[in-house]
């Protein structure tokens, strides 16, 4: 876990929570769809699969 952490920090988020928060806020997604999602996923995805998920749904909803 310590390298995903790493990763959180270099987002500039402290905890996985914190920046599941961000990329909700960032896409104009509720915070638990994220979590929700997030969590189906694993935390390996945050980066990549969930990003990419998040700003599909972000785009259909404009």
């Amino acid at each position: 876990m310590d390298d995903v952490l790493l990763q959180y920090r270099a987002c500039g988020a402290e905890t996985r929570e914190d920046y599941l928060r961000e990329v909700a806020n960032e896409n104009g997604l509720r915070f638990e769809c994220v979590k929700r999602l997030a969590d189906r996923l694993g935390e390996r995805e945050d980066f990549r699969l969930l990003r990419h998920i998040c700003e599909e749904r972000a785009g259909g909803l404009q």
